[in-house]
């Protein structure tokens, strides 16, 4: 059994034409290049802001210092986090002073 689609055909409609003059169309054209210029230099800065970020962390993940400062501040974090994990269970475990004097 053969499967049968059934198509939609899509037909733009033809706008009314407007009547312009020749220095109208001119006027448009002028109007569309500017527009594309601006349009272009925003892509252009666009990709200016992303070529320096990227040659900014090009340049900080090279950088054999800011390695080390990482590393050393990874290690600091660790080793604080132990011991406040090791103090507050040793607070945990401890019998409450103020609970055996009652």
């Amino acid at each position: 059994m053969a499967c049968v689609q059934e198509t939609a055909v899509i037909r733009p409609q033809m706008a009314e034409a407007i009547p312009c003059t020749h220095e109208d169309l001119i006027k448009l054209l002028e109007d569309t290049r500017i527009e594309l210029e601006e349009k272009l230099n925003d892509s252009e800065m666009l990709s200016v802001q992303a070529t320096c970020m990227t040659y900014d962390m090009v340049t900080i993940r090279t950088d054999p210092s800011v390695v080390k400062s990482i590393i050393r501040l990874n290690e600091a974090y660790l080793s604080c986090k132990e011991s406040v994990a090791k103090d507050y269970k040793e607070i945990l475990t401890e019998p409450k002073e103020n609970e055996s004097e009652t």
